[in-house]
């Protein structure tokens, strides 16, 4: 059963049972609730399912966690350098027992000062020798941590910009901000503790011949810490698990809800819910803290169970190595030694059981990063190649065009559209909020496929081109207009790094921004702050035009690019429109009509339908949906 949760997603119930409910929630995992827990989060709806003949098994594709050791590959010669020092770090921790040993059984025996100031002065040496080869082996596990830390993050920023704008609008950005730090998880674990001991569980054995060698009996007896410790690990396995997603998913919601905030703060004031947002947040922020308090909790539990283990098995030999030397079969160098070696074994064990804490951590770290490495690029979608755009033209067609954001909702908001843009025309799209004009620029820039039907641009469909190759000789003004923090130089050039500034300045010019730039302390140079906040909604949107305008694209896309434009803006770049428009295909989506009157074709929708099409005057003759639109705006102005 799927059943709706906390008033905002749904959950699968996979078993009720007399006293626990079994779901899994797509964004934790699976979780055992009891029924009390489980009636305070669902809202009482549920989708009860039956499967059918018809059903078929969807094969689960995900990347494999092996595949990340692949990036410690190229480091081949730097991870042998790490073994080679372990090796030497293990060989030279000998040397200590050893020489304890011999102090206890020889020198004292024999008290010789000679003798012991000799050992003493030898024992010194190796120990410092080790010291230093422990220094560069974990120098050389960070070398290869940043090495391998840049790979992970550079590769998972580079696929997640290759995905479409729908996994993005289905997401927020705090959530996949969390995924990325998940990345550096991954990194800690593989070039961390995990090669480390990995490398000292290695050289266990070494430690093991010679303890055998001392006494088979009490070498036996030590192997059994070994049992106890795979079985806790075994049994905190699915704890683990299951508080990892939690972790994951408060640490998620805090991180998404302060980012919403911080990026609304100038709504939060003006309204005046900084307290409201303040305690909501704060709800978070407690909860992420429970759910990592649980999580110490568990972890905690487990090093006292490992600690207990090991309290237990040291004792016994102590006591059972103690008896031996009572029987003159074992000397007091030979047991103390005994026991200095048996340290060196359970330690590496103890950090495996946190090591196990940790790789249950980058389990669930691993299945988020998946949810994005294993989403389909763009490009990747129709699972066909792709052909370079040629130097555009400007021809635009739209053939039968059907368009849903979803391709399992009934509801279509394109419909059967059809129309044909010559190039070098001004073509403008009018209509109701939600007619679709939106949709068809999305469309044009690739950013989604069409349902049914053909896009094509110079006759070249365009599920058939390369994205990268249209869209770099398109110039886009949305109507969010968006700027990086940064200069304005910058954000202007921000498709073409290497325009000159004279380029740029007359870009701005036709923009109606070079006035206001000059104005500016520092010109183009100005730091405009995170996205662009120390400017104007109107000078955004001109610096946006500038953007769009540079370059000279032959197809320009201005998605209510005047909307916030004052009327002496709006006046500026209405004078410059026919060098704008000069030798380009021009798509304006506008909602104020009056600045859509001179383009070659108005193309009218509704409801996703093309209803009417034709110039200005033709339009207003016909006394249809156009002209009633234009006589609403007229009377609304006066």
């Amino acid at each position: 059963a799927i059943v709706h949760w906390e008033g905002k997603h749904y959950i699968v119930v996979y078993e009720i049972t007399r006293k626990r409910v079994i779901v899994c929630d797509p964004a934790i995992g699976q979780r055992s609730l009891t029924h009390r827990e489980f009636n305070a989060d669902w809202t009482g709806y549920a989708l009860l399912l039956q499967p059918t003949a018809l059903l078929k098994d969807a094969k689960e594709t995900t990347t494999p966690f092996w595949q990340f050791f692949e990036l410690i590959k190229p480091h081949g010669l730097v991870v042998l350098e790490v073994f080679l020092a372990s090796l030497f770090i293990q060989i030279f921790g000998l040397i200590t027992p050893l020489f304890t040993q011999l102090i206890l059984d020889r020198v004292v025996v024999q008290r010789s000062g000679l003798t012991l100031m000799a050992v003493g002065l030898g024992l010194l040496i190796f120990s410092l020798f080790r010291v230093a080869m422990m220094g560069l082996r974990q120098y050389l596990l960070d070398h290869t941590a940043n090495k391998v830390d840049a790979a992970l993050i550079v590769g998972f920023i580079r696929h997640t910009l290759r995905l479409p704008l729908s996994f993005f609008e289905s997401r927020y950005v705090g959530d996949i901000i969390s995924r990325v730090q998940e990345n550096r998880k991954i990194e800690r674990f593989l070039t961390g503790e995990a090669l480390s001991i990995l490398l000292d569980l290695l050289t266990v054995f070494i430690y093991v011949g010679l303890m055998v060698w001392y006494s088979w009996k009490m070498a036996l007896l030590a192997l059994v810490i070994v049992p106890p410790f795979l079985l806790l690990a075994l049994i905190a396995t699915p704890f683990l698990r299951r508080i990892s997603r939690e972790i994951f998913q408060s640490t998620a919601k805090e991180n998404s809800y302060l980012i919403e905030a911080l990026s609304g703060v100038s709504t939060v004031k003006s309204t005046a819910v900084e307290q409201t947002v303040r305690w909501h947040w704060e709800e978070l922020l407690n909860k992420e803290i429970k759910t990592s308090f649980d999580g110490q909790i568990i972890s905690n539990r487990l090093q006292i169970f490992s600690n207990a283990i090991e309290a237990v098995v040291t004792t016994s030999l102590l006591w059972y190595g103690a008896w031996l030397v009572i029987q003159n079969q074992l000397t007091i160098g030979q047991l103390v030694a005994f026991n200095m070696l048996l340290g060196n074994i359970i330690t590496p064990f103890q950090r495996l059981t946190v090591l196990w804490n940790q790789f249950q951590e980058v389990v669930i770290a691993m299945e988020r990063i998946n949810d994005v490495l294993d989403a389909e690029p763009e490009e990747d979608l129709l699972n066909q190649a792709r052909q370079s755009l040629p130097s555009i033209q400007g021809h635009i067609a739209f053939d039968n065009v059907t368009f849903r954001y979803h391709s399992e909702s009934d509801l279509n908001v394109l419909e059967n559209l059809s129309f044909q843009v010559k190039p070098g025309q001004m073509v403008a799209l009018v209509g109701r909020s939600g007619s679709g004009k939106t949709t068809i620029s999305k469309l044009v820039l690739g950013l989604y496929p069409p349902t049914d039907g053909k896009v094509l641009i110079d006759g070249l469909d365009i599920t058939s081109l390369s994205l990268g190759s249209l869209r770099s000789q398109v110039g886009v003004v949305d109507q969010d207009t968006f700027l990086f923090g940064g200069t304005i130089r910058e954000n202007i050039s921000l498709g073409h790094p290497a325009a000159s500034l004279d380029e740029i300045i007359e870009a701005a010019r036709l923009a109606g921004a070079d006035e206001f730039i000059k104005q500016l302390p520092m010109g183009y140079e100005t730091q405009i702050g995170e996205g662009g906040g120390t400017l104007s909604g109107g000078q955004r949107q001109r610096i946006a035009i500038a953007r769009a305008l540079l370059g000279n694209p032959k197809l320009l896309v201005l998605d209510e690019a005047t909307s916030h434009l004052d009327a002496e803006s709006e006046r500026i770049i209405q004078q410059n429109l026919t060098q704008i428009l000069k030798g380009r295909t021009t798509l304006v989506i506008a909602h104020r009509l009056s600045t859509v009157r001179n383009a070659d074709l108005i193309l009218v929708l509704d409801r996703g339908v093309l209803i009417e099409s034709g110039t200005h005057q033709e339009l207003m003759a016909k006394r249809g949906h156009y002209y009633y639109l234009n006589h609403q705006q007229l009377s609304l102005e006066s």
